[in-house]
């Protein structure tokens, strides 16, 4: 599955777009990627994000007797809260989030008629940075909590499984940066970890009625790095970055239906550019990810848009952003982005290793009010 999105948003001090990792955005009320880059912060701030994102995939499935593709409709919605001291010898971050997510899939097939498989998806995220100038250190822990429900057809033929996966998340950041004569350099380290539960719950194929339930313990770890180099000036920032984290060290015992399975490898490029005019600045990022590289305030879409992406699989994502207004006091904002990709991937429902060609179109909202000082 190859995807190629393009993503174009109107922003105004908005979380969605990252910082980067050389060097501290000139959009203040961006959280920090690398800890070591906290320090080069001009403002302390803290800041208040909703927003909401819809997504609606048509996929060209022609197996099973299905009757015009499936259609798949993805509804999010998250609050952040995030806030941050000024750069010193001791400067401090924190996130906080919460999201949930629906995604239902509109089924019409020649033997069971018209029907939805629903899924739905929640997740909290905490996460702070302690910066000491010359070291910074990160820690993040998230959980992510699902259940999926399948059924087809009615007695004496009945398919029906329910599955409710809870994953809890730790991630541990150190990392450094620096600038010489205007260009910047910035490094960091990471360890992923993950526990869970996944279970299982069988229906009777005859009468229709819940049967045996299995729980599946499973954990993961995973190892990664980014690097980053880039230019900055008083109205101009550059940046070029690479994240890489490492496949999942799977442990899990029991699986007997193969459905437990850890991330693979997979790298985030990434390039930014930002210029500022007065009150006025301007950016624009373009990222390439090849597999799921996942951030841990990401783990919905990741998982209910990108969890079939593979090692070898790329996506493109652009963004642009603008910001105008005083660096003191209460600043109110808002965003809009659109995206299209088209894809060629295997059906969830259908797993049979054949992949059929996709749409996916996306539109994001949202708003923030943010307090600098």
């Amino acid at each position: 599955m190859n995807i190629y999105a393009g993503v174009v948003s109107a922003l105004l001090f908005s979380s969605p777009v990252f910082a980067q990792i050389a060097d501290g955005s000139f959009f203040p009320s961006v959280r920090s990627i690398n800890p070591g880059i906290a320090h080069q912060r001009k403002q302390a701030l803290i800041s208040l994000d909703v927003s909401k994102k819809d997504i609606h995939k048509d996929h060209a499935v022609t197996t099973g007797g299905i009757v015009g593709g499936v259609q798949t409709d993805v509804a999010l919605q998250k609050n952040t809260l995030f806030g941050a001291t000024k750069g010193s010898w001791v400067t401090f971050e924190a996130l906080v989030d919460r999201e949930t997510g629906d995604k239902t899939e509109h089924i019409n097939s020649t033997t069971y008629g018209v029907r939805d498989v629903k899924n739905s998806a929640s997740s909290n995220y905490f996460g702070g940075i302690l910066d000491f100038k010359i070291l910074g250190l990160g820690y993040a822990t998230a959980n992510y909590d699902t259940f999926y429900k399948f059924r087809v057809g009615e007695p004496p033929d009945v398919s029906a499984k329910d599955m409710h996966t809870v994953l809890n998340y730790q991630m541990l950041k150190a990392g450094t940066a620096f600038n010489i004569g205007g260009f910047t350099f910035g490094a960091f380290g990471m360890n992923k970890t993950s526990t869970g539960d996944y279970t299982y719950t069988f229906y009777n194929p005859t009468t229709g009625n819940p049967g045996s339930t299995e729980v599946w313990p499973a954990k993961t770890s995973a190892n990664g790095y980014g690097v980053g180099l880039g230019y900055t000036s008083k109205t101009l920032r550059l940046e070029v970055s690479q994240e890489h984290m490492s496949a999942d060290d799977l442990t899990a015992n029991d699986n007997p239906l193969e459905i437990i399975k850890g991330a693979p490898a997979s790298s985030r490029l990434s390039g930014a550019a930002e210029v500022r005019f007065g009150k006025l600045a301007l950016g624009v990022r373009v990222r390439n990810y090849t597999g799921n590289f996942t951030d841990l305030e990401d783990l919905i879409p990741s998982n209910l848009l990108y969890g079939e992406m593979g090692e070898s699989d790329t996506r493109l994502e652009t963004s642009f952003n603008f910001a105008f207004g005083s660096d003191k006091g209460f600043t109110f904002s808002g965003f809009y982005s659109q995206s299209e990709a088209k894809t060629d991937e295997e059906s969830t429902i259908f797993a049979n290793g054949v992949t059929y060609p996709a749409t996916t179109k996306s539109t994001a909202y949202g708003v923030n009010v943010s307090y600098y000082f």
